[in-house]
């Protein structure tokens, strides 16, 4: 049974490393105890939709993101300096990362 996850807020990163390439979400709570999770990823967009005003994306663990439109690149200061630590990390380890906009990808720009 896969779980489903209701983020308000989200961001999408596209990790490479060493020629391996990963999608991942940046999923944020801002109204409930500054929650955060980064999920399991995705190899590539494929399994991305777009229904109502949301998207809704399956990851590799089984779990489904569904994420509101409006709510990209959205997060609290400490989930921002979450974030930013992830990065860091990236750098440190060598791994490429970007900040995807999913609306350009969606089509929605």
């Amino acid at each position: 049974m896969s779980k489903s996850y209701h983020p308000d807020g989200w961001t999408v990163l596209k990790f490479t490393d060493n020629g391996i390439v990963i999608y991942k979400i940046f999923a944020t709570w801002r109204w409930d105890n500054d929650r955060w999770r980064l999920s399991s990823g995705a190899n590539d967009l494929s399994g991305l939709m777009r229904v109502g005003d949301e998207f809704i994306w399956p990851q590799a663990s089984g779990s489904v993101y569904h994420l509101p439109i409006d709510g990209e690149h959205c997060s609290t200061l400490y989930q921002s300096a979450v974030f930013d630590n992830i990065q860091e990390k990236c750098i440190n380890e060598n791994i490429e990362y970007e900040i995807l906009n999913l609306r350009d990808y969606a089509g929605l720009n």
